[in-house]
């Protein structure tokens, strides 16, 4: 009877301990399908993505067509055109990374939230839209969708009061024909951790029950146009935060949609792999997170985009060693500044920090954002290493040595 009992207690317990690691924590790998335009060994193509790096890899983005509601390219000269087949080559990476599943991210900031705010209004548009996923997630062979509408509700984007409940109703249709095509299709939704955002555009509660995956952007908290230098990726609330800041890091989002009913490991944070750049007011009397500021810093010479550096344009900017170095603790990341630039980025150490954080929180797992804004030729050292970091850190917290008390010498009587 004792060795049944033991016998009993031993499958059971592995059974959980086979539980735990049958759902390892997420490292969703963000493509952009305009990174490829770049010159020379700056192009990033599909053929770069590090598949062993990632469980999931995001196209992004398309976009939704005005007049049909229906799916739609956003680039077709890329994603569709013979010669590129970007959507074709991007579900072949199952052929080099079998376990990779592929998603395709819906909107972004260029799209703007107009056409989802038209399309999600009527029930019949959002079935032509959602009837449309179906066939293209089927045509492609992908495994869910990923809805990036930035943002509900809100009217600098093209949105309106009704766009919160339409915004549950489109997700909630999205997951009932998923169901019905039983294919294990997901549908996740990228969400803000922004409070006065989340009041606007987003019936958490109902969210929690309807979405497979909620998506948090932990990244462009702050910004140029925030009027004081800072880093962008804040974790926890500091000092200077204050009035609408400060509730706007990454701990008091992710505690608002667990105060809201969704589960730990249904959520996933978003990181960045690029920094934010500033002009300080004045440099000889404030040049900590807070700093007064005048306008976004130094572009990167291929992004091209003022106040933000691809992290492989930054690592070649501090090669020259002429930087002063700072770290924010209460936000777990880094900053430099020299005469009046200012940078908040993120590196392999705050990047580390946050994925112990993540794995801590016991959440659903990191998003990379994005791929080409990595080092991903290896200039300031290993390929990709933003990302390395991430991959380790997530890989070691889900490396749980089972170690059952009555396997222990003396644990069994």
């Amino acid at each position: 009877m004792m060795v049944q009992k033991i016998a009993l207690m031993t499958a059971l317990l592995l059974a959980a301990s086979y539980e735990c690691h049958a759902k390892p924590q997420r490292l969703i790998c963000y493509y952009t399908n305009w990174s490829h335009a770049r010159t020379n060994e700056h192009r990033y193509e599909l053929e770069d993505i590090p598949g062993d790096l990632c469980t999931h890899v995001a196209y992004a983005f398309v976009g939704v067509d005005e007049a049909t509601s229906r799916i739609s390219s956003l680039k077709p000269e890329y994603d569709e055109d013979a010669g590129q087949n970007g959507f074709e080559r991007f579900r072949d990476l199952k052929e080099r990374f079998p376990h990779l599943r592929l998603i395709v991210s819906v909107g972004g900031w260029t799209h703007g939230g107009g056409a989802f705010s038209r399309m999600a209004s009527s029930r019949a548009a959002r079935l032509e839209f959602v009837t449309s996923v179906v066939t293209f997630l089927d045509r492609y062979r992908l495994d869910g969708l990923e809805i990036v509408w930035l943002w509900p509700g809100a009217p600098e984007r093209d949105g309106k009061r009704e766009d919160k409940d339409n915004f549950y109703y489109l997700v909630g249709d999205l997951r009932d024909a998923f169901r019905r095509a039983g294919k294990g299709w997901e549908v996740s939704v990228q969400v803000p951790v922004d409070r006065a955002r989340i009041a606007v555009g987003y019936q958490q509660e109902w969210l929690c029950q309807a979405a497979d995956y909620i998506h948090l952007a932990g990244y462009d908290l702050r910004g140029p146009w925030t009027g004081y230098a800072d880093v962008h990726s804040v974790l926890r609330r500091r000092s200077h935060d204050v009035h609408y800041f400060a509730t706007f890091n990454i701990e008091d989002g992710i505690t608002s949609w667990l105060g809201k009913g969704c589960r730990a490991d249904q959520l996933v944070l978003g990181l960045p792999l690029y920094g934010r750049s500033y002009v300080l007011k004045n440099a000889t009397l404030a040049t900590g997170p807070g700093a007064p500021a005048i306008g976004p810093g130094e572009q990167g010479p291929i992004t091209n985009d003022p106040g933000l550096l691809g992290y492989f344009e930054l690592c070649e900017m501090l090669k020259d060693h002429n930087w002063t170095y700072g770290w924010d603790e209460a936000a777990q990341a880094p900053y430099v500044y020299r005469a009046n630039q200012w940078i908040g980025y993120e590196s392999a150490e705050s990047l580390t920090a946050k994925a112990q954080w993540v794995v801590g929180k016991g959440l659903g797992g990191i998003y990379a954002y994005t791929l080409d804004l990595d080092d991903y030729r290896g200039h300031c050292g290993e390929t990709h290493g933003l990302l390395r970091s991430l991959h380790r850190e997530l890989r070691n917290g889900s490396d749980v040595e089972v170690d059952f008390a009555i396997f222990r010498e003396g644990g069994v009587v």
